[in-house]
């Protein structure tokens, strides 16, 4: 049941048939907040081509995938008030991906890192969302 929520939630996202709070978006990524995060800032990374292995994607895009990573970072940190982050990236149908992404999860070391025990947070209002995305888009044009 996740798993399909989270092919259909993606899958919408990509193809524009919902709206979502867009951090940053190029002719080949398209970077939004997690609708369920696990912090403050919780963003997702998707390429603008649907496939769920990393090493299937044309180079073209995975090289704009990791360019958008980067160039998001900090922004995303700094907006939220966060010293580092977990950058992960689940590869392929069986890790739980369908459509390739990399999530950005800030950390302030207020939770654990690890997996196991993370817990998501709370469900979050519409002004959060515009919030945070307010933030890193004033951090990414400073």
């Amino acid at each position: 049941k996740n798993k399909r929520y989270n092919e259909l939630h993606l899958l919408t996202y990509h193809k524009g048939r919902i709206s979502c709070l867009k951090g940053n978006e190029d002719d080949l990524t398209l970077a939004f907040l997690d609708i369920n995060p696990i912090s403050d800032g919780h963003t997702l990374v998707i390429p603008k081509l649907h496939e769920s292995r990393l090493e299937n994607l044309p180079e073209k895009y995975s090289d704009a995938l990791f360019r958008t990573v980067r160039r998001l970072v900090g922004p995303i940190q700094v907006a939220v008030n966060a010293p580092s982050s977990n950058i992960g990236i689940n590869n392929g149908g069986e890790a739980g991906q369908v459509i390739q992404h990399i999530h950005v999860i800030p950390r302030d070391g207020s939770k654990p890192a690890w997996r196991n025990e993370l817990k998501r947070a709370l469900p979050r209002s519409g002004e959060y969302f515009k919030d945070v995305v307010q933030k890193i888009r004033e951090e990414i044009e400073s």
